[in-house]
């Protein structure tokens, strides 16, 4: 039974695990990825496809299983069980679940990397146009001060008339 439960609750965190990465995927499609992203993103994809079929194929074969489990049962030996686990694709799945956790830790990185790399182009942006703002606000004070020549050569110009 502790077994059946064991499986029930790896299905739920693996089901748990594909909703939010469908829910980051929707996030994803509103805006440009790299090369390396997409990339990467589609190794999870199928990785949780992969997952998804040793899962399947698991659970056909505990059947089995249950009942290789029940003849030897009379042996009760933990090695001849690890043994029947890693027959049976046990340690395929968990293997697929650890490569998942590493992928969508990588995707974690890449994407605070990119959005490092945004900030950075942003903060150049900004100082870019600051830079530009002041010569704008430069060049607008050199405009004032020769209108207000302009200015008094005109007043000067209506005086002598």
């Amino acid at each position: 039974m502790k077994d059946v439960l064991g499986c029930y609750d790896r299905l739920v965190c693996l089901f748990e695990r594909v909703q939010l990465f469908v829910e980051r995927l929707r996030c994803y499609v509103n805006i440009t990825l790299t090369i390396a992203m997409i990339e990467l993103l589609g190794k999870i994809m199928a990785q949780v496809i992969t997952i998804l079929a040793l899962s399947t194929k698991e659970m056909k074969e505990r059947q089995i299983s249950e009942s290789i489990h029940r003849i030897y049962l009379f042996l009760a030996d933990d090695e001849i069980e690890k043994f029947f686990k890693r027959l049976l694709g046990r340690t395929a799945v968990e293997d697929a679940l650890l490569r998942l956790d590493t992928l969508t830790k990588e995707e974690s990185l890449m994407t605070a990397a990119r959005t490092l790399q945004l900030l950075h182009q942003v903060h150049g942006n900004v100082a870019t146009t600051t830079e530009i703002g002041q010569g704008v606000r430069d060049n607008m004070d050199r405009v004032e001060t020769v209108a207000r020549g302009v200015n008094r050569n005109v007043r000067r110009t209506r005086a002598g008339v």
